[in-house]
């Protein structure tokens, strides 16, 4: 049986640590707190955790760093919470491997939504279990694992999830709010900007040539299609 899921909390304020410490619990998790980016990367190198909320303004290491060194690996769930409302902050962290972006002050009812939303990513298990390719690049549906040119590439849990519905659905473009509501929920429908910048992100993953993708394709002003249209005259 699964239990708990944990979730490390990395906040220098030490009165709203201990309130999101409180609504985590009170929501079923396992929460650890540190106040500073150094003992935050300190637990992620030696530690494993289903989900990070994450301050940006830290001490001594700031979260930009400890989302740049998450890069590459094998990562949890990342949430930033941050009082910098900017546009271009909130994009600068989901080009940089956050999962969402939660912006300060906000109330333990929106927290525990975002955190249940990140975590239904992690744990979503397609009930498909075969294989999709195209060009070079093999994503197996049913072990969740994704591969370029023979070499495994790592995906953060919303890369996955979206890479994942793409693929399940090769061949047939999905719009945009069918792919926001399904990935991120009904209330980020009108928000195409997590759409578009996951999408780059898995291009500069999975593309040859990012710039004029074929794996993941642009249809126009409708949504996005995983691979090629597939050939009907062979079954005709």
């Amino acid at each position: 049986m699964i239990g708990p899921e944990r979730i490390l909390l990395v906040e220098d304020d030490r009165a709203l640590r201990q309130v999101i410490v409180t609504a985590l619990q009170h929501g079923g998790y396992l929460p650890d707190a540190v106040p500073d980016g150094i003992q935050a990367a300190q637990r992620l190198r030696s530690e494993d955790f289903e989900v990070v909320l994450l301050d940006i303004g830290l001490p001594f290491v700031d979260g930009w760093e400890i989302l740049a060194q998450l890069q590459g690996r094998h990562q949890p769930a990342v949430i930033v919470i941050s009082a910098r409302g900017e546009e271009g902050d909130k994009v600068r962290a989901l080009d940089m491997g956050a999962d969402d972006y939660l912006t300060k002050p906000f109330g333990a009812d929106e927290l525990l939504a975002r955190v249940r939303a990140v975590l239904r990513r992690v744990h979503a298990a397609s009930g498909a279990h075969h294989v999709v390719c195209c060009h070079d690049v093999t994503i197996d549906l049913g072990a969740h694992a994704v591969f370029r040119a023979g070499q495994e590439v790592r995906l953060s849990p919303t890369e996955w999830a979206l890479l994942g519905l793409l693929a399940e659905n090769a061949g047939t473009v999905l719009d945009h709010r069918t792919l926001l509501g399904r990935i991120w929920g009904p209330s980020y429908i009108g928000d195409r900007n997590y759409l578009r910048t996951f999408v780059q992100r898995l291009r500069r993953k999975l593309e040859a040539d990012p710039a004029n993708p074929t794996v993941i394709v642009t249809v126009g002003r409708h949504g996005y299609r995983f691979g090629p249209i597939p050939d009907r005259s062979m079954h005709s």
